[in-house]
């Protein structure tokens, strides 16, 4: 009798079974990708905190801000402290009789000259100036009257340390980088990775005329993070003194938050600045953004109204949907990695879910 035997060769796939075999390879192998790839998107208006997160993520993700950067954060350090100085100088003559000192007004003068369009020299004589001027009893008053112009928070720091900004052999520090305030433009894109997961971070303008912009980074965004300073409650706009800052961002996060294409993307708002809200609560109470506040000058139960706030426009504009807010200041390494921590876990355990109910 002969042995009968079966082949276990499989037959040869056509040209055709071949192509549609690669096809779907790949996108299965695209599928795993982007399954790991978190796009997570940084918004809200300017000056709000969120290139300040995207510094403190490269300090604890990528080694630190490459030492090729500080060259860029020394200059711009600089220019923040001339143009801080520039604003307080102006605000006297805008909101008073001008600068009474004839020394002080010469000082002024030397500082409205500098050319700060590009790179510019900064030396120990213009800090001189600075520090003399910061020492003016004109300068001194019209900064209590801040939330009536544009002035950055940091001010106080550049002025504190404008002779070490102005030595010859200036490094900026950790500290000095994340104080440094340079306006984005554009979209700025971060990446790193742990453990099986890649992230991306999308730093896009905050300035008004900058949001337009924003359209372009909104597909495959796996979760947003949208920044308030607490602070803006008593600061007017950089590109409108006559609007709140705190009002604008009310307006924003409503827009972003009832956008159809954030439906289904989890959103967490980062009140930030903390730090500068609650000396800045001490002496202006909330009630000048907020005519219905009665609490005081009380850190908490303001800081509590702000957050309800927030999440009255939320759960207006996507009922049932869970509100999540951290209260931090970005510049403190431990309160951003707390939250950024508790960012993560919540985006793998919401993209979890909705991997099973697929």
């Amino acid at each position: 009798m002969g042995t009968c035997y079966t082949s276990s060769v499989k037959p040869a796939l056509t040209a055709e079974e071949a192509a549609a075999f690669a096809v779907d390879h790949e996108l299965e192998e695209h599928r795993k990708r982007e399954e790991n790839h978190y796009k997570i998107l940084l918004l809200g208006a300017g000056e709000s905190g969120k290139s300040t997160v995207v510094k403190q993520l490269k300090m604890f993700y990528k080694g630190g801000i490459p030492f090729g950067e500080r060259d860029e954060y020394r200059m711009n350090i600089r220019r923040n402290t001339v143009e801080c100085m520039r604003a307080l100088a102006n605000a006297t003559y805008n909101l008073g009789s001008g600068l009474k000192n004839p020394d002080s007004k010469a000082l002024a003068d030397r500082i409205m000259d500098i050319d700060i369009t590009s790179t510019f020299d900064f030396g120990s004589d213009d800090a001189d100036c600075v520090a003399k001027l910061w020492a003016d009893p004109d300068i001194q008053s019209v900064y209590e009257r801040r939330n009536e112009f544009w002035m950055l928070d940091a001010a106080p720091y550049y002025f504190a340390n404008v002779h070490r900004i102005a030595e010859d052999d200036y490094v900026p520090s950790d500290e000095d980088m994340l104080m440094t305030r340079v306006r984005t433009t554009g979209i700025v894109e971060t990446h790193f990775s742990e453990a099986s997961i890649n992230y991306t971070i999308v730093d896009v303008g905050g300035q008004r005329n900058e949001r337009r912009k924003w359209l372009h980074c909104f597909d495959d965004v796996k979760a947003i993070i949208f920044l308030c300073g607490l602070c803006e409650y008593n600061q007017v706009m950089f590109e409108d003194v006559n609007t709140n800052r705190m009002h604008e961002s009310l307006n924003l996060y409503a827009d972003v938050c009832g956008n159809p294409l954030f439906a289904n993307t989890p959103i967490f708002l980062f009140l930030n600045k903390k730090d500068v809200f609650e000396e800045m609560i001490r002496t202006t109470d909330l009630s000048t953004c907020f005519d219905d506040y009665t609490f005081g000058c009380d850190a908490h139960q303001a800081t509590q109204f702000i957050r309800k706030q927030f999440e009255t426009r939320f759960k207006e504009v996507t009922p049932g949907k869970e509100f999540h807010c951290h209260i931090l200041s970005a510049r403190v390494r431990m309160d951003m990695k707390i939250a950024f921590g508790e960012v993560k876990d919540a985006i793998k355990k919401y993209h979890l879910s909705k991997g099973k109910k697929r």
